[in-house]
Protein backbone atom coordinates (compact mmCIF):
# COMPACT_ATOMS: atom_id res chain seq x y z
CA UNK A 1 0.00 0.00 0.00
CA UNK A 2 2.51 2.04 0.89
CA UNK A 3 4.18 1.86 -2.43
CA UNK A 4 0.74 1.93 -4.33
CA UNK A 5 -0.02 4.99 -2.49
CA UNK A 6 3.95 6.68 -3.23
CA UNK A 7 2.52 5.47 -6.81
CA UNK A 8 -0.40 7.31 -6.55
CA UNK A 9 0.58 10.77 -5.21
CA UNK A 10 3.78 10.43 -7.70
CA UNK A 11 1.09 10.13 -10.30
CA UNK A 12 -1.07 12.47 -8.58
CA UNK A 13 2.39 14.97 -8.18
CA UNK A 14 2.96 14.44 -11.53
CA UNK A 15 -1.09 15.55 -12.41
CA UNK A 16 -0.73 17.95 -10.60
CA UNK A 17 2.25 19.42 -11.41
CA UNK A 18 1.18 19.36 -15.27
CA UNK A 19 -2.27 21.30 -14.35
CA UNK A 20 0.03 24.22 -12.33
CA UNK A 21 2.70 24.23 -14.97
CA UNK A 22 0.58 23.97 -18.61
CA UNK A 23 -2.17 27.03 -17.22
CA UNK A 24 1.66 29.23 -16.59
CA UNK A 25 3.50 28.59 -20.02
CA UNK A 26 0.00 28.78 -21.28
CA UNK A 27 -0.56 32.32 -19.55
CA UNK A 28 2.84 33.26 -20.91
CA UNK A 29 2.08 32.11 -24.24
CA UNK A 30 -0.99 34.24 -24.48
CA UNK A 31 0.65 37.30 -23.04
CA UNK A 32 2.91 37.18 -25.95
CA UNK A 33 0.39 36.56 -28.62
CA UNK A 34 -1.98 38.25 -27.78
CA UNK A 35 0.66 41.33 -27.76
CA UNK A 36 1.16 40.39 -31.72
CA UNK A 37 -2.57 39.52 -32.43
CA UNK A 38 -6.06 38.31 -30.44
CA UNK A 39 -6.92 36.00 -33.15
CA UNK A 40 -3.77 33.99 -33.55
CA UNK A 41 -3.94 33.82 -29.41
CA UNK A 42 -6.91 32.30 -29.37
CA UNK A 43 -5.64 29.48 -31.80
CA UNK A 44 -2.75 28.56 -29.89
CA UNK A 45 -4.95 28.40 -26.28
CA UNK A 46 -7.78 26.02 -28.12
CA UNK A 47 -5.14 23.74 -29.11
CA UNK A 48 -3.27 23.87 -25.95
CA UNK A 49 -6.90 23.88 -23.64
CA UNK A 50 -7.49 20.25 -26.06
CA UNK A 51 -3.61 19.06 -25.43
CA UNK A 52 -4.43 19.34 -21.93
CA UNK A 53 -7.81 17.44 -21.29
CA UNK A 54 -6.42 14.69 -23.40
CA UNK A 55 -8.07 15.26 -26.18
CA UNK A 56 -6.23 15.17 -29.65
CA UNK A 57 -5.59 18.33 -31.07
CA UNK A 58 -6.97 19.43 -34.61
CA UNK A 59 -4.15 19.07 -36.35
CA UNK A 60 -5.51 22.34 -38.41
CA UNK A 61 -5.62 24.38 -35.66
CA UNK A 62 -2.33 23.08 -33.86
CA UNK A 63 -0.87 24.13 -37.74
CA UNK A 64 -2.26 27.12 -38.10
CA UNK A 65 -1.43 28.25 -34.38
CA UNK A 66 2.03 27.39 -35.07
CA UNK A 67 2.63 29.03 -38.55
CA UNK A 68 1.19 32.20 -37.25
CA UNK A 69 2.53 33.02 -34.26
CA UNK A 70 6.25 32.14 -35.52
CA UNK A 71 5.90 34.60 -38.40
CA UNK A 72 3.85 37.37 -36.75
CA UNK A 73 6.58 36.91 -33.45
CA UNK A 74 8.99 36.82 -36.35
CA UNK A 75 7.72 40.09 -37.85
CA UNK A 76 6.89 41.64 -34.44
CA UNK A 77 10.95 41.90 -33.90
CA UNK A 78 12.14 38.56 -33.10
CA UNK A 79 15.42 37.99 -33.22
CA UNK A 80 15.38 35.45 -36.37
CA UNK A 81 17.23 37.28 -38.55
CA UNK A 82 15.85 36.66 -41.68
CA UNK A 83 12.66 37.87 -40.82
CA UNK A 84 12.83 41.32 -42.37
CA UNK A 85 14.01 39.70 -45.21
CA UNK A 86 10.74 37.69 -45.83
CA UNK A 87 8.80 40.95 -45.58
CA UNK A 88 7.78 42.62 -48.70
CA UNK A 89 9.36 46.00 -49.16
CA UNK A 90 7.21 48.58 -50.70
CA UNK A 91 8.23 50.31 -53.89
CA UNK A 92 8.61 54.36 -53.47
CA UNK A 93 6.13 56.23 -56.00
CA UNK A 94 7.92 58.07 -58.29
CA UNK A 95 8.31 61.66 -57.02
CA UNK A 96 6.94 64.19 -60.00
CA UNK A 97 8.93 67.51 -59.88
CA UNK A 98 6.26 70.37 -58.16
CA UNK A 99 5.52 73.26 -60.32
CA UNK A 100 7.76 75.69 -57.45
CA UNK A 101 10.66 73.66 -58.50
CA UNK A 102 10.69 73.91 -61.98
CA UNK A 103 13.36 76.70 -64.06
CA UNK A 104 11.56 79.56 -64.51
CA UNK A 105 11.32 80.71 -68.06
CA UNK A 106 13.95 82.94 -69.22
CA UNK A 107 12.50 86.68 -69.75
CA UNK A 108 11.83 87.09 -72.77
CA UNK A 109 13.68 90.40 -74.60
CA UNK A 110 11.49 93.09 -75.75
CA UNK A 111 12.51 94.72 -79.20
CA UNK A 112 12.82 97.77 -78.42
CA UNK A 113 10.85 100.10 -81.83
CA UNK A 114 13.33 100.80 -84.61
CA UNK A 115 14.35 104.44 -84.27
CA UNK A 116 13.19 106.24 -87.09
CA UNK A 117 16.14 107.57 -89.90
CA UNK A 118 17.76 111.32 -89.46
CA UNK A 119 16.05 113.44 -92.12
CA UNK A 120 18.94 113.67 -94.65
CA UNK A 121 17.73 117.25 -94.95
CA UNK A 122 18.31 119.59 -91.52
CA UNK A 123 16.56 122.76 -93.56
CA UNK A 124 12.85 123.40 -92.58
CA UNK A 125 11.82 123.00 -96.41
CA UNK A 126 9.77 125.76 -97.29
CA UNK A 127 12.27 127.19 -99.79
CA UNK A 128 10.46 129.07 -102.59
CA UNK A 129 12.51 132.45 -102.58
CA UNK A 130 15.82 133.27 -104.00
CA UNK A 131 17.19 129.63 -105.62
CA UNK A 132 15.61 127.65 -103.42
CA UNK A 133 12.38 125.44 -104.60
CA UNK A 134 9.58 124.93 -103.15
CA UNK A 135 9.61 121.46 -101.49
CA UNK A 136 12.99 120.95 -101.04
CA UNK A 137 13.62 119.18 -97.87
CA UNK A 138 10.81 116.82 -98.82
CA UNK A 139 12.70 116.23 -102.38
CA UNK A 140 16.09 115.16 -100.93
CA UNK A 141 14.93 113.50 -98.17
CA UNK A 142 12.97 111.07 -100.14
CA UNK A 143 15.38 110.52 -103.18
CA UNK A 144 17.82 109.62 -99.75
CA UNK A 145 15.44 107.12 -98.29
CA UNK A 146 15.80 105.75 -101.84
CA UNK A 147 19.38 105.11 -102.58
CA UNK A 148 20.84 108.43 -103.68
CA UNK A 149 23.30 110.26 -101.74
CA UNK A 150 22.93 113.38 -100.35
CA UNK A 151 24.88 115.23 -103.21
CA UNK A 152 23.05 113.54 -105.88
CA UNK A 153 19.58 114.11 -104.08
CA UNK A 154 20.43 118.29 -103.82
CA UNK A 155 21.76 118.13 -107.58
CA UNK A 156 18.57 116.52 -108.61
CA UNK A 157 16.44 118.92 -106.50
CA UNK A 158 19.04 122.09 -108.63
CA UNK A 159 17.14 121.39 -111.99
CA UNK A 160 13.44 120.62 -110.75
CA UNK A 161 13.99 124.52 -109.34
CA UNK A 162 14.60 125.40 -112.90
CA UNK A 163 11.65 123.23 -114.35
CA UNK A 164 9.02 124.33 -112.28
CA UNK A 165 10.40 126.02 -108.89
CA UNK A 166 9.79 122.77 -106.90
CA UNK A 167 5.84 123.37 -107.22
CA UNK A 168 4.14 120.24 -108.33
CA UNK A 169 0.74 122.08 -109.56
CA UNK A 170 3.17 123.96 -112.44
CA UNK A 171 2.13 123.86 -115.72
CA UNK A 172 3.73 124.96 -118.65
CA UNK A 173 3.73 125.26 -122.41
CA UNK A 174 3.73 121.30 -123.18
CA UNK A 175 4.30 120.07 -120.35
CA UNK A 176 3.98 120.27 -116.23
CA UNK A 177 4.91 118.90 -112.83
CA UNK A 178 8.32 119.30 -110.76
CA UNK A 179 10.62 118.43 -113.59
CA UNK A 180 8.05 119.13 -116.87
CA UNK A 181 6.85 116.17 -117.66
CA UNK A 182 5.72 116.27 -121.32
CA UNK A 183 3.45 115.66 -122.17
CA UNK A 184 2.16 116.12 -119.00
CA UNK A 185 0.66 112.58 -117.65
CA UNK A 186 -2.91 112.01 -116.04
CA UNK A 187 -3.18 112.03 -112.17
CA UNK A 188 0.05 114.18 -111.75
CA UNK A 189 -1.60 117.50 -111.54
CA UNK A 190 -5.25 117.18 -109.83
CA UNK A 191 -5.64 120.38 -107.61
CA UNK A 192 -3.79 117.97 -104.64
CA UNK A 193 -0.44 119.95 -104.10
CA UNK A 194 0.76 117.35 -101.59
CA UNK A 195 -0.97 114.25 -102.69
CA UNK A 196 0.43 115.38 -106.33
CA UNK A 197 4.06 115.67 -104.82
CA UNK A 198 4.26 112.13 -103.76
CA UNK A 199 2.79 110.92 -106.88
CA UNK A 200 5.43 112.90 -108.96
CA UNK A 201 8.03 112.01 -106.68
CA UNK A 202 7.39 108.23 -107.11
CA UNK A 203 7.16 108.92 -111.12
CA UNK A 204 10.64 110.41 -110.51
CA UNK A 205 12.15 106.92 -109.89
CA UNK A 206 10.93 105.32 -112.60
CA UNK A 207 11.53 108.08 -114.71
CA UNK A 208 15.66 107.90 -113.40
CA UNK A 209 15.51 104.07 -113.48
CA UNK A 210 15.02 104.55 -117.84
CA UNK A 211 19.15 105.92 -117.31
CA UNK A 212 20.03 103.63 -114.87
CA UNK A 213 23.65 103.23 -115.93
CA UNK A 214 24.47 107.00 -115.27
CA UNK A 215 22.87 106.28 -111.89
CA UNK A 216 26.66 105.58 -110.41
CA UNK A 217 28.09 108.68 -112.07
CA UNK A 218 25.66 110.83 -110.65
CA UNK A 219 26.07 109.24 -106.65
CA UNK A 220 29.80 109.85 -107.43
CA UNK A 221 29.51 113.33 -107.84
CA UNK A 222 31.74 115.42 -105.33
CA UNK A 223 29.80 119.09 -105.11
CA UNK A 224 26.40 120.06 -105.72
CA UNK A 225 27.00 121.99 -109.06
CA UNK A 226 28.55 118.82 -110.08
CA UNK A 227 25.94 116.60 -109.64
CA UNK A 228 23.42 118.87 -110.87
CA UNK A 229 25.51 119.36 -114.22
CA UNK A 230 25.41 115.22 -114.27
CA UNK A 231 21.57 115.23 -113.87
CA UNK A 232 20.87 117.82 -116.40
CA UNK A 233 23.63 116.43 -119.39
CA UNK A 234 22.44 112.50 -118.51
CA UNK A 235 18.58 112.62 -117.22
CA UNK A 236 17.03 115.40 -117.92
CA UNK A 237 18.23 116.20 -121.82
CA UNK A 238 16.40 120.01 -121.78
CA UNK A 239 16.23 122.11 -124.61
CA UNK A 240 17.23 125.26 -122.49
CA UNK A 241 19.88 123.77 -120.64
CA UNK A 242 20.62 127.07 -118.41
CA UNK A 243 23.01 124.99 -115.99
CA UNK A 244 23.82 128.13 -114.11
CA UNK A 245 20.52 128.38 -112.70
CA UNK A 246 20.65 124.36 -112.06
CA UNK A 247 24.15 124.44 -110.44
CA UNK A 248 23.08 127.51 -108.58
CA UNK A 249 20.04 126.16 -107.17
CA UNK A 250 22.07 122.74 -106.06
CA UNK A 251 24.41 124.87 -104.38
CA UNK A 252 21.46 126.71 -102.65
CA UNK A 253 19.71 123.78 -101.62
CA UNK A 254 22.68 122.24 -100.07
CA UNK A 255 23.43 124.87 -98.16
CA UNK A 256 20.05 124.99 -96.79
CA UNK A 257 20.31 121.46 -95.61
CA UNK A 258 23.48 121.04 -94.17
CA UNK A 259 25.39 119.30 -96.68
CA UNK A 260 28.47 119.92 -98.01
Amino acid sequence: MSSATTSHRKHGKSRRTGRHAAPSRIRRTTVVVSAVVPAVALAAILAATQFHHGQQPDPLARSLASYQVQSLVAGAGSTDAGAADRLPLATPAPVKPSASTAPSPAPSATASPAAAPAPACAGNGAGGTGMLPANYATIVDFLVAHGYTKLAAVGIAGNIYQESRGDPESVGTGGGGLIGWTPLRAGFVTGNPAADLQTQLAALLTYNQGWAQYIPMLNAATSPAGAADVYMTYFERPGIPAASNREGAAIAVAQACGIS
